[in-house]
């Protein structure tokens, strides 16, 4: 339902017309500011966990809290790379304020992960942590396959950009919404349904 409201509404998004300013930035600049924000939340999200006091680093409070951030850092991983698959498809140099501002969110999601990583791995018998942990793990995706339609429809109608929206729209319903959903109750779901996307994420990538 969300694919079908954003190809019957992007068609009808004009920057020159519905935007009060434009001012085109490099293509560059955007990939330099998303790849550090994305290297800063991969890092502080490993940051935050501390050492025991009692020095047992193999406890099941350690494992678990390595099994999360695992977790995270391969779907931080994954987003990446899809983000930077995305923007390949943009063959201007120059990028609009729909598509800056629209980048910009993508971001603000990403940089919601340690703060919900961290919660979810310290309390990890909290419903709310635990919730927070997946409305934003999924979040993340939906934005990002949204942004990845922008491209498609204010850009570059690329064919091939076109398949892999719906491939990852399917990934997204198919595998990725319930495996989060059963790791509500099953922690192990998601690190399992992270890798496996993960894996199928970024193939058979042909570019135009």
């Amino acid at each position: 339902m969300l694919f079908l409201f954003t190809k019957k509404c992007l068609p009808f998004i004009n920057v020159r017309y519905y935007l009060w300013y434009n001012y085109p930035m490099n293509k560059s600049r955007v990939e330099a500011l998303t790849d550090g924000i994305f290297a800063v939340v991969m890092t502080l999200t490993v940051l935050e966990f501390k050492v025991p006091e009692d020095g047992n680093l193999f406890s099941h409070h350690m494992l678990l809290l390595l099994l999360i951030y695992v977790t995270t850092f391969v779907a931080l991983a994954s987003i990446w790379n899809a983000h930077h698959q995305i923007m390949s498809f943009l063959k201007q140099t120059k990028v609009d304020e729909l598509i800056l501002w629209a980048n910009h969110l993508v971001l603000l999601v990403v940089c919601l992960f340690p703060f919900v990583t961290v919660a979810h791995a310290e309390h990890p018998e909290s419903t709310s942590a635990s919730i927070s942990y997946v409305v934003i793990y999924l979040l993340t995706w939906l934005v990002l396959i949204c942004f990845s339609e922008l491209i498609y429809r204010v850009c570059n109608k690329s064919e091939t950009l076109r398949l892999r929206n719906k491939q990852r729209l399917r990934i997204f319903f198919i595998f990725l919404l319930p495996g989060a959903l059963i790791s509500l109750f099953w922690l192990y779901a998601l690190p399992i349904v992270t890798l496996l996307m993960a894996i199928s994420w970024g193939r058979h990538i042909e570019f135009d």
